[in-house]
């Protein structure tokens, strides 16, 4: 297989992890224009100014995030697909490679049956056995041909037919397999060319998003700076003020999703309503109306410009105090057709805490450690660090596996250790993204390259598929 060749580099900017209004359809909206050095210099001397040009600042600082999330989607959406592309190869290859075990199995039964044959002609040519011969050995071209002439004879007797019978069937045993080995190596040969195409593809992608995102990220850099020297403090208090109100931002949003879900699914007078199937989710469709509003939460009025209290540089995914929106009613997933291993939330905390061990490790696309990372990957080790399977290192594997033992709950009721998934088109078949919960508004994740593993608020919720696998604790 064509080895993966995207990398991410260390340096994590954090400002970058967190965008939740991209509308991917249509035309970007134009981006309002930044307030300019000279103007922030003038607003920090104008004190009725500073409060307005901190929030025009803010505005941009979002405005640009919205940028790089829509960016990096297309980036992980192609990532995904390279990482079908090589499960599907991995398939192929597993199936080759069981057909060949079966093949050599075959092949072994096969001969002792041809041999019994073969000793049967001779033990009959020497009793006067008819018109079985020693020449039968001499003649034949090979086991097969040994076993066709055989089967010409009129006369055998019932072991002698039982014994060939069985022969006749290890050989076309054989025959069988070497026939779906012969598709099996040409479905591998698809699948690898897929894959490789599917790497062009993704590297393509990351690098046409790349470029983009590295022009936002320093837009973003440089309002951060404007926005210090406004109110007096620093790049590192800002980015973390703004990660935590990013984070509050993606409750809101959560819950105005939770209630928009609830009125849309409440069933009507005669409706005897029902149950969405978490197998195949979909986004229910929300009116403009339900977004939060434009204005961003950072630009409170009622927060001054220079106040002393905001919060230091203490990532705000830790916060203990932050009050957790009351769930919504939410469909109910579908009964698990099998129970799933005994768990307990010390075991979602075990991931949690190793997937936090990455944190600052570059992505790669196909990366599961120790030193580099995909989404799925790091999803997958955290929790086979804790002893839970997930199904394999693809985000719709991992899905599929956790809907199949019953292990989906609404996302409202998520938790920290439930794992999100991100869809294109609200179905599985879209999904292109998973990550951790690590608390009500934030996630740790393996992002994409040059961020790698951060934790961040929840980005997108509008992308979220309804349900959230729980691999560990009570559902």
């Amino acid at each position: 297989m064509k080895p993966s060749t995207l990398s991410g580099c260390t340096a994590v900017v954090a400002v970058l992890g967190i965008g939740l209004s991209v509308v991917l359809a249509g035309p970007a909206q134009a981006a309002p224009s930044a307030p300019s050095w000279d103007d922030v210099r003038q607003a920090k001397a104008d004190t009725a100014q500073a409060q307005t040009t901190a929030d025009e600042l803010s505005a941009r600082l979002q405005t640009l995030q919205d940028a790089a999330d829509s960016a990096e989607v297309s980036e992980l959406q192609a990532a995904q697909d390279y990482a079908m592309a090589v499960s599907q190869q991995q398939e192929a290859q597993a199936s080759l490679d069981d057909l060949t075990a079966q093949a050599k199995r075959a092949e072994r039964r096969a001969d002792e049956s041809a041999a019994q044959v073969a000793g049967l002609v001779v033990e009959l040519s020497r009793t006067g056995g008819g018109d079985l011969s020693t020449s039968m050995l001499v003649d034949a071209s090979d086991a097969k041909d040994l076993l066709y002439r055989v089967g010409t004879v009129s006369h055998l007797s019932e072991r002698s037919a039982r014994v060939l019978a069985q022969a006749q069937t290890d050989q076309n045993t054989v025959e069988s397999i070497a026939a779906q080995q012969s598709a099996a190596t040409k479905a591998l040969a698809a699948a690898t060319t897929k894959s490789e195409r599917a790497l062009d593809d993704a590297n393509d992608a990351s690098a046409s998003a790349r470029a983009r995102v590295q022009q936002q990220q320093d837009e973003q850099s440089e309002v951060l700076d404007q926005l210090a020297f406004l109110k007096g403090t620093s790049k590192a208090t800002e980015t973390a003020y703004w990660n935590e109100q990013q984070a509050k931002r993606a409750e809101q949003q959560l819950a105005a999703r939770t209630a928009a879900a609830s009125r849309d699914t409440a069933p009507s007078a005669g409706d005897s309503g029902g149950s969405s199937d978490p197998a195949s989710p979909s986004v229910p469709s929300r009116p403009s109306s339900n977004q939060p509003s434009t204005t961003q939460p950072n630009t409170s009025p009622s927060r001054p410009s220079t106040s002393p209290s905001r919060p230091s540089t203490t990532q705000p995914n830790t916060t203990p105090s932050r009050p957790t929106p009351a769930p919504a009613p939410a469909p109910a997933p579908a009964p698990a057709p099998a129970p799933a291993p005994v768990s307990s939330p010390s075991k979602a905390a075990g991931a949690i805490a190793y997937a936090r061990a990455q944190l600052g490790k570059p992505y790669l696309m196909g990366g599961a450690g120790p030193n580099t990372w995909d989404c799925s990957g790091l999803v997958m080790m955290a929790y086979n660090s804790q002893g839970i399977a997930t199904g394999g290192h693809n985000v719709v594997w991992q899905y599929n596996h956790f809907a199949s033992i019953g292990r989906l709950v609404p996302l409202s009721q998520r938790q920290p250790g439930d794992i999100l998934f991100y869809s294109s088109n609200g179905s599985v078949s879209g999904a292109y993204h998973d990550s951790i919960v690590t608390s009500y508004g934030t996630m740790v994740e393996a992002a994409r390259p040059g961020v790698g593993v951060v934790e961040r608020g929840i980005w997108l919720p509008n992308q979220l598929l309804p349900y959230v696998a729980r691999p560990s604790g009570s559902l």
